[in-house]
């Protein structure tokens, strides 16, 4: 009996054997995968230097002695360059400062009239006012968002190049072309958006208003010894242009 009994104990520790021996085996470790290293987010600081192209109107007025004004514009092409410097001082945020130089061929020519002071006789003119440079040193102050874009403002002073003369023929019948050039100081404002397209590279799209304000202006023929006063001259630029800047 009692070796009936240990058998079956054997036997039954024996058929047992195989599953105990399969519910210890080693479970295969799980497989990591190392996630990919994220892109970091661009940085606007730093300088940059570019060039731009674009197109200008002009809206300017003349008012004479008597009070009469008179309302012209013209348009034309502008381009150059610019250099700046940009510090993101917080995630979403940028101040910076451009300086911006161009050439444009802004030129308006419109019938007047001369008045001699002394005489009092009206003959008829043709008048012209160019503008040949513009420049400016602005502040800016931008915010970024979408990673690589940024929108901002700017604002400062501006400077023109500037051309006015009147030709007219006198009673007598000399022909004259008393002119004069300055270069005048005004104030401007903008707004426009940058993107970064490369480490290195982005391309820019502004608006810029330029406001030279009231001046009068002698205008002088040393040839016929002949002096014309324009007495009140206002001049508005405002210019619309692309480019590309190259970061550092």
């Amino acid at each position: 009996m009692k070796k009936h009994i240990l058998g079956s104990i054997a036997f039954v520790a024996f058929a047992a054997g195989p599953a105990l021996a399969a519910d210890i085996s080693p479970v295969p470790a799980p497989v990591y995968t190392k996630a990919p290293p994220l892109a970091p987010l661009y940085s606007w600081t730093g300088c940059y230097v570019g060039g731009h192209i674009g197109g200008v109107v002009s809206e300017d007025k003349t008012t004479n002695v008597l009070g009469n004004s008179v309302g012209f514009s013209s348009t034309g092409f502008a381009g150059c360059g610019q250099i700046g410097c940009e510090y993101q001082f917080a995630p979403g945020w940028i101040a910076g400062v451009e300086g911006r130089a161009a050439w444009t061929n802004l030129k308006n020519s419109h019938p007047g009239t001369v008045r001699n002071l002394v005489t009092g006789v009206t003959v008829p003119s043709q008048f012209t006012l160019s503008n040949d440079f513009l420049a400016s040193a602005t502040a800016r102050l931008g915010y970024s968002f979408a990673d690589r874009w940024l929108v901002f403002a700017r604002g400062g002073a501006a400077w023109t190049h500037e051309k006015t003369d009147v030709a007219f023929t006198t009673l007598g019948g000399i022909a004259v072309d008393p002119s004069a050039t300055m270069t005048r100081t005004g104030w401007t404002v903008g707004t426009g958006v940058d993107w970064a397209f490369a480490p290195h590279w982005s391309a820019t799209l502004e608006y810029n208003y330029y406001d030279f304000g009231n001046h009068g202006a002698t205008l002088t023929s040393t040839a016929n010894n002949v002096v014309v006063t324009v007495f009140n001259l206002k001049d508005t630029i405002n210019a619309v242009t692309a480019g590309v800047n190259y970061h550092f």
